[in-house]
């Protein structure tokens, strides 16, 4: 029974292929895969009356290039996909593959994302996502769909090519914009630019620049770190059409592809994308062994051609490679922080504390009393002595005392307030408010008025706040919030709610301002954890690694004689690199779509390539 109904499906999958849909039903998915990426359109944002506003800078509205309409097309282009598919599947020309070791942690996925919503801390936000992320609940559920609906979308090579073409031209288009602007020539600062991008009706005084600067590569992503996830996707698919394209003409293009992206990702100057690659580039050579000692000649121009690249990033372009290699040394950073917070001689902040009307401020170098009584306002030393004020040119109070250098004080004639700011400008300012309770801090820009609190901290970030530009602080107190979350998370995008943001002190010691706003955690697994629940979490790693140990399974001993096994390793090493970047980065819908859409193309390749070997 089983033979015969291997055969009769053999029989099903032989005559699919030959009887390909047309190209047209997959444009919507080719446009997320090559289009979505590339958006950078301007968009209003109203946060009136919303508690959004909240941890925001208090404006009435933000102006949002990178993040609102790539996530409004997803939604858009995943529906129509989804209705395409429906349409197929029951005209039966498209069936179901009964993938259902995948479906069934996708669909565990799917449900935590609703459990979340409904459970949320804030509902406008995880329906609609916060601020420069926008990846509410309808958006997460689209990266569900598109890899449900790629795995059944992908039955031929024809059907691989199409994705493949995709991902080319969106590596070069991006590769491009991102030459341009690491050698200070910004697309999007130019009046062309700032024509394709500012909605039409909009006037902005002297118009828009995006200040990146020179040797930096922010392409169409919104944020270097991401274009080091976006590099890390793409090179293995640069790589795989190199090693497939025939002919003079595409093995041009081919070269073209790698190079840009070889400049992508090295320009970037994204710790975390050379990490990535730098492990799919180790598990890669393992898979395609054979083909190294097989085709030894085209694999040595290969590599003369890499080492050539590095060789004009580094001397010609002024990448400084090596520089940035050297702060991937893990271990050299913590020793480094470690003995740079036993020193007694660096300024730290060592409490902050409101009593009613009353401010005790201690520091390694000087402490700084303020107490309330009626209508005055007395600050003292650390001996308890009363400080005398002068006013500036400014028209600003200050303490008048030359040894009160480290902390100073600002009071603005007429204003229930004043401001303590340090001699070292990378501490920010606190600003105080009085009110008949007592003295409270204002919290960033928006005028929220918090007390300071001291935030849990898992223990092994204990005095390694500093650790990957302040991820040391973050990640200690995203674990420790994750206890709360276990069955539903705070909601989709409800990270900035869930985090501690009162816990100032620690914020300023780990080198951020004590106004700084936490809004993600630069690392996807915690994203996950906190937005949709821990479980949400598990349902996602059960599925990667399903995906993960399948594919070795199947291409261990494959040798790269055929396009679907070439392209089923290169996407098995696009995901193995980008779930290494997520240790550093968050997921972000500037390149979450590419993720999915290759996380379904891979699962979609490793079925067409079983079936071919079925013997």
């Amino acid at each position: 029974m089983n033979s015969k109904h291997s055969i009769k499906k053999r029989i099903i999958d032989i005559d699919y292929e030959k009887n390909k849909l047309s190209w047209i039903y997959y444009i919507p998915l080719l446009l997320i895969a090559g289009f979505v990426p590339l958006i950078v359109h301007g968009k209003y944002i109203d946060l009136t009356g919303t508690t959004q506003a909240l941890f925001w800078t208090g404006q009435n509205q933000l102006l949002d290039f990178f993040s609102y309409w790539k996530s409004r097309w997803v939604i858009f282009l995943t529906a129509i996909a989804l209705i395409i598919y429906i349409f197929l599947y029951m005209s039966k020309k498209l069936p179901l593959k009964k993938e259902y070791k995948y479906y069934i942690p996708l669909g565990a996925y799917a449900f935590f994302v609703i459990l979340s919503t409904i459970f949320s801390i804030d509902v406008s936000t995880a329906l609609n996502g916060f601020m420069d992320m926008y990846q509410g609940m309808w958006v997460l559920l689209s990266y569900v769909t598109i890899t449900f609906l790629i795995i059944n979308f992908i039955n031929s090579e024809r059907d691989i090519n199409l994705f493949l073409y995709a991902f080319i031209f969106l590596i070069i288009v991006e590769g491009v914009i991102g030459i341009g602007q690491y050698f200070g020539f910004d697309i999007f600062n130019t009046k062309f630019g700032n024509h394709l991008i500012i909605p039409s009706g909009i006037a902005v005084d002297g118009g828009l620049s995006f200040n990146f600067g020179k040797h930096t590569i922010y392409g169409t992503l919104f944020n270097t770190n991401f274009v080091g996830s976006f590099a890390a996707l793409m090179l293995p698919m640069a790589v795989a059409f190199l090693i497939w394209s025939k002919g003079k003409k595409m093995k041009i293009i081919a070269g073209i592809a790698l190079f840009l992206c070889l400049f992508t990702w090295i320009g970037c100057n994204s710790r975390a994308g050379y990490v990535g690659v730098a492990v799919s580039l180790f598990i890669g050579l393992l898979l395609i062994r054979k083909y190294i000692f097989k085709y030894w000649k085209f694999n040595v121009c290969l590599c003369l051609l890499v080492i050539i690249c590095l060789i004009i990033f580094n001397n010609i372009f002024e990448i400084d490679i090596m520089s940035n290699l050297s702060k991937l040394n893990i271990v050299k950073e913590i020793t480094k922080i470690k003995e740079y917070n036993k020193r007694e001689d660096i300024f730290k902040i060592k409490s902050l504390d409101i009593d009613g009307n009353s401010v005790s401020i201690k520091t390694t170098y000087q402490d700084l009393n303020i107490k309330v009584d009626g209508e005055k306002l007395y600050f003292t030393d650390n001996e308890n002595n009363i400080l005398t004020m002068k006013e500036t040119e400014d028209g600003f109070l200050t303490i008048d005392n030359p040894n009160q250098q480290y902390l100073k004080v600002g009071i603005s004639k007429g204003y229930p307030g004043f401001t303590v700011s340090t001699y070292l400008e990378r501490f920010g300012s606190l600003s105080f408010y009085i009110e008949e309770e007592g003295i409270s801090l204002i919290s960033g820009n928006n005028g929220r008025l918090i007390k300071p609190i001291t935030a849990d901290s898992f223990y092994i970030f204990d005095n390694l706040e500093s650790l990957g530009s302040s991820r040391g602080y973050i990640w200690g107190r995203s674990i420790s919030v994750i206890s709360r979350y276990i069955i539903y998370g705070s909601g989709a995008d409800n990270y900035i709610y869930a985090f501690p943001q009162d816990d100032i002190v620690a914020k300023m010691n780990s080198y951020l301002p004590a106004t700084a706003v936490i809004d993600k955690p630069h690392n996807m697994y915690l994203q996950v954890a906190i937005n949709t629940g821990l479980l949400s979490l598990l349902a996602l790693i059960a599925l990667w690694l399903i995906y993960i140990i399948s594919s070795f399974k199947l291409y261990w001993k494959l040798n790269l004689n055929t396009l679907d096994i070439i392209i089923g390793k290169a996407c098995l090493l696009s995901i193995i690199a980008y779930l290494i970047t997520g240790l550093f980065n968050d997921h972000i819908v500037s390149v979450s779509p590419l993720f999915w859409t290759i996380l379904g193309l891979g699962i979609a390749v490793n079925t067409h390539v079983r079936r071919k070997n079925i013997q």
